[in-house]
């Protein structure tokens, strides 16, 4: 088997077991703790160019992570399209048959108008014996031009609607074609990320092995992390919910019609201390940033606050780093899957408006604006 053959099939077998079967653990029992400082310590020891080349592996194992997700995410959206496209379809042929219909009704009246001609009725009207008689047929007659009325005002009706569905149905035809055309750009990004893969590999030469080991054991603490960030998350976000702040976090002073808020960034490392169930988390306030990281698991997420239903500061990450290492958006957004962290400040504000937050060196400026009535 020739060098360059190995190496694929090597290739294909290491994406095969990241992405599908995970990672095969030691049948001697060790528990999660002592495992992740295990790993820790093998990553530790290793040197700044070994590191580097790490890195670049990390990161192309997340870009055909991201550019997978990104595939299912279109492949589902073509498939409600084409729902969409159908029961669209289904809906003109209805309202075409309803339309033809209403047009054949039309044409028999109007034909059976222009035999009788506008002459006839009047004569029919006029040769009444007696009043009865003529108001009889005069009623007919309004009944008969009323209905032509209401047949053509229905006939115009269906033509709208027809108009109406034709170009919702060419709105859809549209987005299946821009998102299958997304769907080819996503494949051949996928093909080309994989060949860059490849090439690196191939670059390694004998140490493919030694980085292979190295990258399933970033891998395996990653996919531990994941779930123990997520849940650090909404545990915090409880803690805030249910007034578990103390009564001074929120450092106020007044002035016309808004109140300036303060609220430091050892209030929420108090919060954490004092909290059994979470995992050591340091927040860092600087100028615009706030930084979250697990210190233990070599994790931290970066990001700011946006203002959610007036009372509620949601922190929205931008990016972040795990061993050092830059983790991509989607590989970010895997952490916040299941909930994103956020700081309910009714109970301190109470029905007060929170209006900005800004971010400044070791506190966050809130200002609040007072409900009077």
């Amino acid at each position: 088997m020739s060098k360059l053959r190995k190496i694929k099939l090597f290739l294909g077998f290491s994406l095969f077991f990241i992405f599908f079967f995970g990672f095969v653990f030691s049948s001697i029992a060790v528990s999660q703790t002592d495992l992740f400082l295990e790993i820790q310590q093998k990553l530790d020891g290793i040197s700044e160019e070994e590191k580097e080349i790490l890195q670049n592996l990390f990161s192309l194992v997340q870009e055909i992570k991201e550019v997978e997700r990104e595939e299912t995410e279109i492949i589902e959206d073509i498939e409600v399209i084409n729902q969409e496209i159908t029961i669209l379809e289904s809906t003109i042929a209805v309202e075409e048959i309803a339309y033809e219909k209403k047009r054949e009704d039309l044409k028999q009246v109007l034909k059976s108008y222009q035999r009788r001609g506008p002459g006839s009725y009047l004569e029919i009207i006029l040769d009444s014996d007696n009043l009865t008689t003529f108001l009889r047929r005069l009623n007919i007659l309004r009944d008969i031009t009323r209905n032509t009325g209401e047949l053509l005002g229905s006939l115009e009706e269906s033509n709208e609607n027809l108009i109406m569905e034709r170009m919702k149905l060419t709105e859809k035809l549209v987005m299946m074609e821009e998102k299958q055309e997304k769907l080819r750009t996503s494949l051949a990004k996928k093909l080309q990320v994989k060949e860059d893969m490849e090439k690196y590999l191939i670059a390694l030469e004998e140490e493919q092995e030694y980085y292979f080991q190295h990258l399933m054991n970033i891998q395996q603490v990653w996919e531990e992390i994941k779930p123990l960030f997520s849940e650090a998350a909404r545990e915090f976000s409880r803690i805030i919910q249910e007034d578990n702040l103390p009564a001074d976090a929120l450092k106020t002073t007044f002035s016309f019609l808004r109140i300036k808020g303060i609220l430091d960034e050892k209030t929420l490392n108090d919060i954490v201390i004092g909290q059994p169930r979470l995992p050591k988390m340091i927040f860092s306030l600087h100028p615009e940033k706030i930084e979250i990281a697990l210190p233990e698991k070599n994790l931290i997420v970066a990001g700011t606050f946006i203002i959610e239903g007036g009372h509620t500061l949601k922190f929205q990450a931008e990016e972040g780093s795990f061993y050092g290492m830059p983790l991509e958006a989607g590989t970010i957004e895997e952490l916040f899957r299941e909930g994103h962290l956020a700081l309910n400040l009714r109970p301190l504000i109470g029905d007060n408006i929170l209006r900005s937050v800004e971010i400044m060196e070791g506190h966050l400026e809130l200002i609040i604006i007072p409900v009077l009535f």
